[in-house]
């Protein structure tokens, strides 16, 4: 095991009717006003902009508000969330939502404290180093957003999908009532779940054997989310699956299950898929069950162990050399995203044949990346290939 630091300032309050615990804290730091910054219709529908507004309203706190953030956030909503801040009267940021909406309003709270272009932190012209007050309300568990100092923005434009991460963003305090989820679509429960098993994966997956207490959390969590995914599929309002989800998926993406690692764990499938939905408007949860199982064919003849390990661990693979398991458990895993009917190609996602190399130049932006293997262009072709 690596020597390590890990912090995590963020107060998780998490339960059922939970909301309200946020106007002492609001009152505590002495918020007067906030912005609100969610999607669309499944805010209203889950009742979290209800007991949001309620809870506002109850402590004197004003807010306005910024709506319509859409899956693979835009730079754009950023932006317009930036201006809303500079017009005055908002101390804080209060996403209530998924990923995407956290990620949105951490890019709000950096840019606001900025006198230049919040794309400059994405770009790496400038450092992030202050940001306003996040207050977060989740209604859709994937990325672990609301407990990490990451946001990942797209920018149409220069056609870029890049992340930004620094302590300034981590949200203050998050809020997780699973019950916020009863009314999710099926597909985005089946999406934020592949999101969650690959932030696991990602880990476990990345060639460290010295990391055996937080590496059986790891797997513990993979069959939890492999026998929750399917459940919830048929019983969407069971509160106690629900919890279950959330939990995993705070957890997955928090950097606890990066202790003792070096680095924090191989993304390589995370920056291939992160092209497709930027170049082809796929869901982050589909594009990983199309590459993971790609990435992982491509690289477990040369390294065979770790992916060896997952079929012992999570698919009760035992018998035959560790290439063989290793493939076993490549497939067995490629299986159960079938089963859940998560896509396992690009042609599932509208790639054609004629777009690979587009999307590899477009993934060969962000090289050098990979930790199992660092992937040269060569590789990323192939990957793709082997997606389609």
């Amino acid at each position: 095991m690596q020597n390590f630091t890990w912090h995590n300032p963020t107060e998780l309050i998490f339960g059922k009717d939970t909301v309200k615990e946020l106007a002492p804290r609001l009152k505590a730091d002495g918020i007067k006003g906030v912005l609100l910054v969610f999607g669309g219709k499944g805010t209203f529908k889950s009742g979290a902009y209800a007991q949001a507004t309620e809870m506002l309203n109850s402590a004197g706190i004003s807010f306005s508000e910024v709506n319509d953030v859409k899956s693979n956030p835009l730079v754009g909503k950023v932006r317009e969330g930036i201006q809303r801040v500079k017009a005055g009267g908002i101390d804080a940021i209060m996403p209530v939502g998924g990923g995407s909406v956290f990620d949105t309003a951490k890019a709000i709270a950096a840019g606001s404290l900025y006198s230049g272009d919040v794309w400059d932190f994405y770009s790496g012209k400038a450092k992030m180093t202050k940001a306003l007050p996040i207050y977060g309300i989740l209604t859709a568990s994937a990325s672990s957003s609301e407990v990490n100092n990451i946001s990942v923005i797209t920018n149409p434009e220069t056609e870029d999908k890049i992340s930004m991460s620094g302590p300034a963003i981590y949200p203050r305090v998050s809020v997780i009532d699973p019950s916020f989820q009863f009314t999710l679509p099926e597909k985005q429960t089946i999406y934020g779940g592949v999101d969650i098993i690959a932030h696991i994966l990602e880990r476990v997956l990345d060639g460290n054997e010295e990391c055996e207490l937080v590496d059986s959390q790891s797997y513990a969590l993979i069959r939890t989310m492999m026998n929750v995914i399917p459940e919830l599929i048929e019983n969407p309002k069971d509160y106690d699956l629900r919890a279950d989800y959330a939990l995993a998926g705070a957890m997955a993406h928090s950097g606890f299950l990066s202790i003792g690692r070096n680095p924090r764990g191989d993304f390589s499938s995370h920056k291939l898929g992160h092209s497709i939905s930027l170049l082809f408007g796929a869901a982050h949860g589909a594009t990983l069950s199309v590459i993971f199982p790609a990435w992982s064919r491509y690289l477990y003849e040369d390294n065979p162990v770790p992916f060896a390990r997952l079929g012992e661990e999570v698919f009760d693979i035992f018998d035959g050399s560790d290439e063989e398991k290793a493939l076993e458990a490549i497939e067995a895993l490629e299986d159960f995203f079938r089963d859940i009917k998560a896509p396992t190609t690009l042609r599932e996602l509208g790639v054609k044949e004629n777009d690979i190399e587009r999307l590899a130049d477009n993934a060969c932006k962000l090289l050098p990346y990979g930790v199992l293997k660092e992937l040269e262009p060569e590789d990323v072709l192939e990957i793709y290939k082997l997606a389609y």
